[in-house]
């Protein structure tokens, strides 16, 4: 009984071991979780009173009577944004980041989209328009890439709409169709993404006088060698004739450089 009693135990010792050992072989061979952060600077065009950076890394121009503020946002502030549904690994329902998921073969968080907060401020003229589904974000290796609507509809009704240029499915709706299950619970994330879509993301429409508007500006992630970048809000309108009609309208761009950084995650 005690030579039975002794192989038994120096057999489950051996199994502990080589599985010890697979264990460590394992974690050697396992990426390093790193954090991705996209960092965006403001680039002021040289000899222009019009635009100027804020404290928190805004880019605004500013003409008489009217006001247009931008601000790049890494995933770690949307993230903040919305902290309650950001930090549920492959729960999270963060419908601009993949929130706090790391992809286990990259061992980092990809980056899901490229998205701005655009702010319009209308102080003394009678109305202005900024139309976010014409904007377009275009990098300095010559990349354009066209914003994201809220649904198929307004996506259709966009006055771009060359395949050669935009290709297909620009919105929320399609993009999170394609990724829902059939289950309650699969359908249940879909609509909190899109709840949070509908209430965040900035939509057509006239500024009045006296009045401001606030929104995201979202468009497909940069590829990783891009160093600077162009966001260019396409006829923005400054004045309307007698029959509402644009009558004064032009290209606002706003400028930033761009760089791509990997940490190991601590």
């Amino acid at each position: 009984m005690k030579k039975e009693y002794f192989t038994i135990g120096s057999l489950f010792l051996a199994g502990m071991i080589l599985c010890f050992i697979a264990f460590i072989q394992c974690a050697a061979l396992a990426p390093t979780k790193q954090l991705l952060i996209t960092s965006m600077q403001p680039v002021v065009p040289e000899n222009s009173e019009l635009y100027s950076v804020s404290e928190d890394g805004a880019l605004a121009y500013e003409e008489k009577g009217m006001k247009i503020v931008v601000k790049p946002m890494d995933d770690e502030k949307l993230n903040k944004m919305f902290p309650e549904i950001s930090y549920k690994r492959d729960a999270s329902t963060n419908p601009y980041t993949f929130g706090n998921w790391i992809d286990p073969e990259l061992g980092y968080t990809p980056i899901r989209f490229t998205a701005f907060v655009v702010k319009v401020f209308n102080y003394t003229k009678p109305k202005i328009n900024l139309d976010p589904r014409i904007a377009i974000l275009q990098s300095g290796r010559g990349d354009k890439l066209y914003s994201y609507t809220r649904d198929q509809k307004e996506d259709a009704d966009r006055e771009i709409r060359s395949v050669e240029d935009v290709g297909s499915a620009l919105n929320f709706e399609s993009y999170y169709m394609k990724l829902r299950g059939s289950s309650g619970v699969e359908r249940d994330r879909f609509e909190k993404r899109m709840g949070i879509v509908r209430q965040t993301l900035y939509v057509d429409g006239p500024v009045f006088k006296g009045d401001k508007k606030e929104g995201m500006l979202v468009f497909d992630p940069l590829d990783p060698g891009v160093k600077s970048i162009e966001l260019v809000l396409k006829d923005f309108v400054f004045e309307f004739d007698a029959t509402n009609w644009p009558k004064v309208k032009k290209d606002v761009v706003f400028k930033f450089s761009r760089e791509l950084i990997k940490e190991t995650a601590k």
